[in-house]
Parts: C-alpha cells; structure tokens; sequence
C-alpha cells in the first residue's frame, strides 16, 4: 500500500505508506528530499544513465549515538 498525493504537482508530495506518512519534495531533475518519522533523506539521480545515490542523515545520527541504535 502506497500512495502519493500532489501538493504542488511535480514538487511537493505527500506520501502514505504502512510506515506512516513522509512528505517529499524537490524536483526529480536535481535532487528529492523525504522526510518522515524516521529521519531525513536526500536522493540523487542522473537521468537516462541509471546511477543515483541516496543519503540518509538518520544513519549519521546513529554514528554519533543518537536514534534507535539500541
């Protein structure tokens, strides 16, 4: 179950999960951050070559012992 609901089309999302709720935003072009309950992520892709990276700033917080690392 999955569901994306345009708040501004093309930039700004709500998304509905079994996780809970995220907001999305940022054009695909340059660069989509989401935010949900479980922190902060920032996704990059270049277009038509299949290479993208995403970045979690949970992860990091983790590293320097703050989050759910129990």
């Amino acid at each position: 179950m999955y569901y994306r609901i345009p708040i501004i089309p093309g930039v700004l999302y709500v998304c509905i999960s079994r996780s809970g709720l995220s907001l999305s935003f940022g054009k695909s072009s340059v660069g989509r951050a989401s935010v949900s309950k479980r922190g902060v992520r920032l996704n990059k892709s270049i277009a038509g070559f299949n290479i993208g990276k995403t970045f979690s700033f949970s992860s990091i917080a983790r590293l320097f012992g703050q989050g759910k690392n129990k």
